[in-house]
């Protein structure tokens, strides 16, 4: 099988270049000073909103499938 053999070669090919090239130096800098106490509470209070949106859609839309797939209330006839 031709088609396996040229894409393992590729993949190894890929692997051995991720490996072997070295990388460039990693430089970390800040962008901005936000970390006051306002800008944490901010970070804090959007995550919780976001976490409780969340949680609400998804237990919304897995309600209302628990109760379609119900024995007995089943809509139309019989499947």
């Amino acid at each position: 099988m031709p088609g396996r053999a040229v894409s393992r070669a590729a993949l190894l090919g890929a692997a051995l270049l991720l490996t072997l090239v070295p990388a460039g130096p990693a430089m970390a800098q800040p962008v901005g000073t936000a970390d006051g106490p306002a800008d944490v509470a901010l970070a804090i209070g959007a995550t919780t909103a976001a976490s409780v949106a969340t949680g609400l859609w998804l237990r919304h839309r897995y309600r209302y499938r628990r109760e379609d797939a119900a024995p007995g209330r089943r809509k139309g006839g019989d499947r």
